[in-house]
């Protein structure tokens, strides 16, 4: 044997010797990353559900806030029903509060567009519930309707005029 041969062997078995070997039991690159990455999609759905439910809870103190129209607004009320929007068809101009009642039984929106006017709540409004809101009325056409997408098409739209 050459000196080289020698001197490879030599290096080669203290290169082995100074790896440390994997015990059977540790998990491989992979696995460790599957692990991580499956933590947190675990850790973002709770942070995302604690996100919302605060989300949802300052939005309803906040709307529970503006529940209450100005004392000089017109208030007129609004029925939602599964089948639609009963209200006045026509109104007056000026500051409105619409005090919306959900009387059906599944849950509602009300939405008023028309005119450069886009309002409608927050958050649906459950069955036997109400809120108010408020809303400047110009002179011209309006459409009343309940927004929640799944309703979409199935209940009629109340035509409103402001003059």
């Amino acid at each position: 044997m050459n000196l080289r041969a020698i001197f490879a062997i030599v290096i080669a078995g203290a290169f082995t010797l100074c790896v440390k070997r994997a015990p059977a039991e540790d998990k491989s690159v992979g696995e460790k990353s599957a692990e991580v990455w499956g933590q947190t999609k675990q850790k973002t759905k709770e942070i995302s559900k604690a996100v919302v439910k605060k989300t949802r809870e300052t939005v309803e103190a906040v709307e529970h806030k503006i529940d209450q129209p100005d004392a000089d607004a017109r208030k007129v009320d609004v029925k939602v029903t599964d089948k639609g929007v009963q209200m006045p068809r026509s109104l007056p101009p000026g500051k409105t509060a619409f005090v919306v009642a959900n009387t059906g039984k599944q849950k509602h929106n009300f939405k008023i567009t028309g005119n450069g006017l886009d309002e409608s709540f927050w958050f649906s409004i459950a069955p036997g519930s109400n809120k108010t809101m408020q809303a400047e009325l110009q002179a011209g056409s309006y459409e009343a309707v309940c927004s929640v997408g799944a309703h979409a098409g199935k209940e009629t739209k109340t035509q409103l005029s402001v003059k």
